[in-house]
This record gives structure tokens, C-alpha cells and sequence, in this order.
């Protein structure tokens, strides 16, 4: 059974991420304090950890630094979820087995799909098109949903919800729920009922306090004839479910909570939580940029195409996102500052702009570091290409492992 430590200091996130992995039969060990990672790990020798890193991420980085000092669990692939970070830092992790970093709000599938290919165990996911959203107006949270039920979405819902009423101290949340964008008959009932017992598995949310829209006759008769869920009322009209929910000391007029910010989703993260209801796949999202985590992007440069192909494969799973040439000019043409993190080059190209390729790079302000890569070389041409920008020079071939690690110890670290 493949091993996942997580390393979270959120109980929600753990529990959540804990379940879901569990349901495809994947051991979950789990910390919530930073400074036991390592005797975890030792103890335990996972096939991932997942590292969630503070702003103030001393005690994460002790542990990398333990980490790639420890023979026994040097080659075990780091996840990272965290804050906004530069690019140049994000690529730093690389040489801590550090192979994707989220930035929060985590879109789940991207995360999810990762988890999968680390451990190489296919992952079930529920890929029902759905739009679930949440807004709040005072003590009033707004769940809407479109589109259709998604299990996924609906679990991660719980997560999201105690999150916001924790965040916001609300004492007495009131919740809508509001159905009105879904035609549900009985074949959804399993879902509806998985969705209504999430809201109230969160510990301050009581049924007197649930209201839900919806056209739906389906949805009233399998809320009046639930014995657990006594107290929660139906409505067809928003303007009935808030006059029963409304503070009159706050507003006396329902209709200036009736705004478009609540029947329209909204894809602007509103907070720096672990996890985003919203998910890559989303048709309405689509034009969102995607949170791969990638932690590194690779341009290598090589005439060999069965030697190029090597290289990418050895890159790619250690995570790195690979762009590959085999000429210097078709190279240049894609080149952007701050594109790539690394570039690895055979200085020997067939159309023999090797050099010239890295003298180009080298004069250009942001150039990343580069590894020659090549045959051996007249100890004279060694020193001209390392003379010309050159970070290091490795000669081919070179086993996987040390290939990417000695690539990798190049980055800069932190500071």
C-alpha cells in the first residue's frame, strides 16, 4: 500500500485530504506540527509528502535541509502547498525533491491529479460539470450551485464552509442554499442529501437556520420527509428566505442583499485558503490561468533527438515542465525573460550555434543558470564555455539520479 504524509496545521484540510485518500486505498500519515516532519518521515519513509510552508517557513526549510542530508529519504518527492511566492524562490525548491508548489487557494483537481501521478495509483474523481460558489453578507452565507452536483465539490464544501465561519467568527451562521439553476429528480437524491448533510456537519450551522431555493417538488418532499432535517424551509422566492433570515438592525430593505455578487459566481479568490471550490476543468473557468504547481520549466537544447529525449523524460518526472530544441535559432525565438529556470545545453549542435547560443544568453540581464551538457570536450573548449556563462559542464551520459541532481544543486537557494 503506497504511503502520503501530509503536513498541515489546518485539521480540515488534513481530515479532508486524509478521507479522500483513504477512499482509493492510499496509507495517510499525518502531522500537524511542523517540527515533527522529519521524525515522521524517517519513521514512516512515505511515497509523498505533502508540505503545507508558513510565511514565516523556517522550520519547513529546516526540514528540506534535513531532508537532502538523510540517505534514506532524500529521493522522496515534496508536494508544497503555500503562499505567493516568486518564481526564482518557487524553483529553488527544486533541489529538496520539492516537485509541484501550490499556491492557495489549491485548485483540487490539479492538486488531486498530482497526488495520483507521484504515487502512481489512478485516483478517483467525480467529473461532473458543477459551479459551487459562497458568498457572505453579515451573518448570512450564500451557496450557490449550478450546473450539477459534484461529489468532489460537495466534500470539499464542509472544508470551505466551517473555514469562512471560522475566519469571519460567525456565532449563528445562517445559511441559503440556492438550487434554482438545477432541475433534480430522484436520481439525484443521493447527492442532494450529500450536500445537505456537509452544511450541517459544520458544528455552528443548525437546521432552524437553513433555508433552501429551489423549484424543484423533488427537493420538498425529500426535505419534509427527512427525519434529520427538521427545521430547514424551502422557499421558491430569495426575497421570503431573507425576510425570515434578515437583521433588521442592519438593513430593513431584503432587497440590497439581492445583488448580483450572489446569483453570479465570482472567480477572484477571496482568501488565502488551502483549497478553491473552483477546479481547472470548470467550462467557466477555462480562461482562469491553471495552477499546474509546477515547480521548475527546463529549455533544453540538444541536435540528438533520442539523447533530448532522455534528458525531458529524466526532467519530467522529477515534476519539471520541459521545452524542447534542436536548434539554437528555433530556441531564441521562444526565449522570454523569465520563461525558464534552467536551461541545459549541448554545446555541440549539429548547425554548430552552441557557443554562440550561450554567449547570447549570457550577455542578457535575467538569463537563468545554464549546464552544458555534452560529450567530452578539448580541456580548452571546457574553459571557453565555462569562461562564456556556463554553470557547470557535465559529460555524457550521466545516470538519471545524479543527472538531475547535480542540475538541480545549481539553483540558487532562498536569500
Amino acid at each position: 500500500m503506497k504511503k502520503v504524509l501530509i503536513a498541515d496545521s489546518h485539521p480540515l484540510f488534513r481530515d479532508f485530504l486524509k478521507q479522500k485518500l483513504s477512499e482509493d486505498q492510499i496509507e495517510v500519515i499525518t502531522t500537524q506540527e511542523n517540527r515533527d516532519i522529519y521524525t515522521k518521515v524517517i519513521t514512516s519513509l512515505p511515497n509523498l509528502i505533502i508540505l503545507d510552508m508558513e510565511e514565516d517557513n523556517s522550520m519547513e526549510m529546516d526540514f528540506l535541509e534535513k531532508k537532502i542530508k538523510d540517505s534514506n529519504c532524500v529521493n522522496i518527492p515534496v508536494i508544497i502547498t503555500g503562499p505567493k511566492q516568486d518564481r526564482s524562490n518557487i524553483a529553488a525548491y527544486a533541489k529538496y525533491g520539492v516537485i509541484k508548489y501550490f499556491e492557495k487557494p489549491v485548485q483540487f483537481d490539479m492538486f488531486f491529479k498530482s497526488i495520483g501521478l507521484v504515487v502512481r495509483v489512478p485516483l478517483s474523481m467525480d467529473t461532473t460539470p458543477c459551479i459551487l460558489d459562497l458568498h457572505r453578507n453579515n451573518n448570512i452565507i450564500f451557496i450557490e450551485l449550478a450546473l450539477g452536483l459534484n461529489r468532489e465539490k460537495i466534500a470539499l464544501l464542509q472544508f470551505k464552509l466551517s473555514e469562512m465561519i471560522e475566519r469571519e467568527k460567525l456565532d449563528n451562521p445562517k445559511i441559503v442554499i440556492m438550487l434554482t439553476n438545477l432541475e433534480l429528480t430522484f436520481v439525484d437524491g443521493y447527492n442532494l442529501e450529500f450536500l445537505i448533510d456537509n452544511v450541517l456537519a459544520c458544528p455552528k450551522v443548525h437546521t432552524k437556520n437553513v433555508k433552501i431555493l429551489s423549484l424543484s417538488n423533488f427537493v420538498r418532499e425529500m426535505i419534509d420527509g427527512h427525519s434529520n432535517w427538521a427545521g430547514i424551509e424551502m422557499a421558491s422566492n430569495l426575497s421570503r428566505i431573507l425576510n425570515d433570515l434578515v437583521d433588521t438592525s442592519v438593513t430593513s430593505d431584503v432587497s440590497d442583499l439581492i445583488t448580483n455578487r450572489f446569483l453570479t459566481p465570482s472567480y477572484e479568490s477571496e482568501d488565502t485558503a488551502s483549497i478553491d471550490t473552483r477546479f481547472s476543468s470548470d467550462a467557466a473557468f477555462e480562461n482562469a490561468p491553471k495552477k499546474t504547481g509546477t515547480v521548475l520549466t527546463i529549455g533544453i537544447i540538444d541536435s540528438d533527438e533520442s539523447s533530448l529525449e532522455i534528458t525531458k523524460n529524466y526532467f519530467e518526472q522529477a515534476g519539471a515542465n520541459c521545452l524542447t530544441f534542436t536548434k539554437g535559432p528555433e530556441f531564441l525565438k521562444e526565449y522570454e525573460d523569465d520563461k525558464f529556470d534552467l536551461i541545459i545545453l549541448d554545446v555541440l549542435l549539429a548547425d554548430q550555434t552552441g557557443l554562440s547560443l550561450l554567449q547570447n544568453l549570457h550577455s542578457r540581464p535575467h538569463s537563468p543558470p545554464i549546464v552544458i551538457y555534452s560529450q567530452s570536450l578539448q580541456k580548452d573548449i571546457v574553459v571557453k564555455v565555462l569562461s562564456a556563462g556556463a554553470s557547470s559542464y557535465l559529460v555524457k551520459p550521466q545516470k538519471p539520479n545524479e543527472m538531475v541532481h547535480k542540475c538541480l544543486s545549481i539553483l540558487k537557494t532562498k536569500g
